[in-house]
């Protein structure tokens, strides 16, 4: 895995450590800053196929260097819940679990688990579809295994 970090955040080490079970041949993560104006308080995208990377193997994560700590961030779950509307329709709601990141670090290496677990759908073969639960799941089970969450 080769780590491109254009910031001041020291998080190489953590990234490493928090996949060192899993295959990392040819991955590239790059970390940058949000552009300047950006609302958004972190970003990542796993790239399958880009211009200059036909075996894709791309992680792009993007971060706010103006973020104020701590920064509440939802996971999808895999519960959901049956709710009756006024005219008698059926919806289900899915039910989102709530995790206080306190720095930079640990909130890169969230959404670096959620878009590795992408990365490993598509070398195995999966299609990239329905699979923000999946991927939300997985973050979080390495997070609690690391202790970063409870």
């Amino acid at each position: 895995m080769i780590i491109k970090n254009s910031t001041s955040i020291s998080i190489s080490t953590a990234l490493r450590e928090a996949v060192i079970d899993y295959p990392t041949d040819g991955l590239v993560v790059e970390i940058k800053y949000c552009p300047k104006g950006s609302t958004r308080y972190i970003s990542g995208t796993y790239y399958r196929k880009t211009p200059t990377r036909d075996q894709g193997k791309l992680i792009r994560l993007r971060i706010n260097r103006y973020n104020r700590y701590p920064i509440k961030v939802q996971f999808k779950t895999s519960e959901y819940t049956r709710k009756t509307d006024r005219r008698g329709n059926e919806l289900v709601y899915q039910k989102l679990r709530t995790e206080k990141f306190n720095c930079a670090e640990d909130l890169i290496l969230a959404i670096f688990l959620h878009e590795f677990s992408h990365y490993l759908d598509h070398i195995e073969g999966r299609n990239g579809r329905y699979k923000q639960t999946k991927a939300d799941k997985f973050a979080v089970d390495i997070l609690k295994k690391l202790e970063v969450i409870v």
